[in-house]
């Protein structure tokens, strides 16, 4: 899990880079810390964050100015900002998940984090591969092959390999938003651009089989989707 703090304040970005280190006892955040908005606004661009905590009052640009820039992009982090009045909290509806006033208590930190953390997870599938922890955006998938207990994700840039059964990758998927048209395949239906009897051509060029077994429940559940 990315996340990104930004406070002009060196002795505020000290108490919460403080703060991070206390919540993530698991130590699995990735934390980067900026005393610039223009800054962290750059490094999303490369790597996209989670969840970025944003100070308000900095100068120009400050956190709300970059947050406005920060929601237009395609995989816009989560928002918190932090803040010394809530003069902004009418002008940033819809851009902001939570406000904390400062100084910041740890405990409205970690109800703020854990409520962000849990959005991400709603719209993204983690899974282990090779020893290290992966977060993929659910839209970011195409499909997934699944044999012998191993699985293949096939993704928009990338493919991972690791170990897991399809009953197991269906448990972790949002419902209504894929569907298995053979034993040993899930997809997106998002990135279905023609179904066919006996297969499937997605969005990236692959062709992915159906089953007469299971092609008319696998057509009913894309129809739905598509109707939805």
């Amino acid at each position: 899990m990315r996340i990104a703090i930004c406070d002009d304040d060196k002795n505020d970005l000290q108490a919460i880079q403080a703060a991070l280190t206390q919540y993530d006892i698991s130590q699995t955040l990735d934390v980067s810390s900026f005393t610039r908005a223009k800054d962290l606004f750059a490094a999303n661009s490369g790597t996209p964050f989670d969840i970025a905590i944003l100070d308000i009052e900095m100068k120009t640009p400050n956190g709300y100015e970059i947050a406005q820039k920060l929601v237009e992009q395609e995989n816009a982090p989560i928002i918190i900002f932090l803040t010394n009045s809530t003069a902004y909290a009418v002008r940033g509806y819809g851009i902001a998940f939570r406000y904390l006033t400062k100084p910041i208590d740890f405990n409205n930190l970690s109800k703020a984090l854990d409520a962000a953390i849990c959005e991400v997870k709603a719209n993204s599938f983690i899974f282990t591969a090779d020893g290290n922890s992966h977060i993929v955006l659910m839209k970011d998938i195409y499909y997934f092959e699944v044999f012998n207990h191993h699985t293949i994700l096939h993704t928009v840039d990338q493919e991972f390999t690791f170990r897991a059964t399809l009953k197991e990758i269906v448990s972790d998927l949002p419902n209504g938003y894929f569907g298995s048209p053979h034993q040993s395949y899930i997809v997106n239906f998002m990135h279905v651009q023609t179904a066919m009897a006996g297969e499937l051509h997605l969005t990236n060029g692959a062709v992915v089989p159906v089953s007469r077994r299971r092609q008319q429940e696998f057509e009913d559940q894309l129809h739905s989707y598509l109707g939805r």
